[in-house]
């Protein structure tokens, strides 16, 4: 079975990885001794990186065996050290080559660029027309013959589904001032003021509608509409919380907001009945399985899974590069 992995999640294969990174770039006519001193100091860096943001190592493995691997590096260039992150190390080996791996790799990559809001990925090259089929643009030449390229990593449309009471719309709030993209709140859609649910297919109408726009996040399921919405989404956050999780965010809510008009829907306060827990607890358990299903043919990619908020809220962390920003929801 054909997969990619992160590094860090398999770290057995940081040797393999060192050695073939030294084969194919390093310096050549080396002793065996120097070459695996070279080797040493290669593995002793990927591991110090790990944990580095602003780095990220895939590995593409078939049934455990090792096809390629692809970097994010912070930086990759002694001539232009200001210019961050870098697209590095694309490599597959050579029995594999001709398989069309590369592109495998090179989407890999891409989509976690996005995962972690690089707006921009930037590598330099000796080949010839390759890294255009993977959208690379020219900026210059490089003193060392070298071209130097970069790559856009668009993020414009971001779906937000999960269950009441796990944040969907104050996620999308944060994001939308972060990335300064429209949020549309689906609740917000659906009612008028006094929760005064509008006509079904007016609803759907505009979902759809907004759906087709060039930029935009949406956070709220109605599952409807939920296929086309995602296969159109560059990035699909799914806040799959466990049923407890969802009753307790409900509960910090209603304490915090009670009778107080929500921000997302104006003129609806906040409120509590008996069909309304009715739907949270059941949620899991009618509707998570149709969501499950209708995911299914959303890209791994492009799909974002938390089950966890901690986990949510170390990923907000990385991905605005704010270390304070749940600052703003306390």
């Amino acid at each position: 079975m054909l997969k990619v992995y992160n590094l860090k999640q398999k770290q057995n294969y940081i040797e393999e990885i060192a050695t073939l990174t030294q084969k194919e770039w390093g310096a050549s006519n080396l002793s065996e001794e120097d070459f695996k001193s070279k080797v040493k100091i290669k593995i002793s860096h990927i591991k110090s990186n790990l944990n580095n943001p602003n780095y990220c190592k895939l590995i593409l493995l078939e049934d455990n065996e090792l096809v390629g691997f692809i970097s994010i590096f912070p930086n990759d260039c002694d001539e232009k050290p200001y210019l961050s992150p870098w697209y590095a190390t694309m490599y597959v080996k050579e029995k594999y080559r001709g398989k069309g791996y590369s592109k495998v790799l090179n989407n890999a990559i891409l989509a976690e660029a996005k995962k972690r809001n690089f707006q921009k990925l930037y590598l330099k090259s000796d080949l010839k027309n390759y890294y255009e089929k993977f959208g690379a643009k020219y900026i210059e030449d490089l003193s060392n013959g070298e071209k130097l390229y970069y790559i856009d990593i668009p993020i414009n449309r971001i779906s937000i589904i999960g269950g009441s009471g796990s944040g969907k719309s104050t996620l999308s709030t944060i994001l939308s001032k972060e990335l300064n993209i429209p949020a549309t709140h689906l609740d917000a859609v659906n009612f008028n003021s006094n929760w005064e649910q509008i006509d079904t297919q007016k609803r759907d109408s505009i979902i759809k509608s907004k759906a087709n726009e060039e930029k935009w996040i949406i956070d709220g399921n109605y599952n409807k509409t939920l296929k086309e919405r995602v296969s159109k989404a560059d990035l699909v956050i799914w806040l799959d919380y466990s049923t407890f999780a969802h009753l307790k965010g409900i509960m910090k809510r209603l304490f915090k907001n009670f009778y107080k008009e929500k921000p997302e829907l104006p003129g609806c306060k906040e409120r509590f009945n008996f069909t309304f827990l009715k739907y949270t607890i059941t949620f899991n358990k009618k509707r998570r399985p149709e969501i499950e299903k209708i995911l299914q043919d959303v890209p791994e990619d492009n799909l974002l899974i938390f089950k966890k908020q901690k986990d949510l809220n170390n990923w907000l962390k990385l991905f605005t590069k704010n270390k304070n920003i749940l600052d703003s929801i306390k």
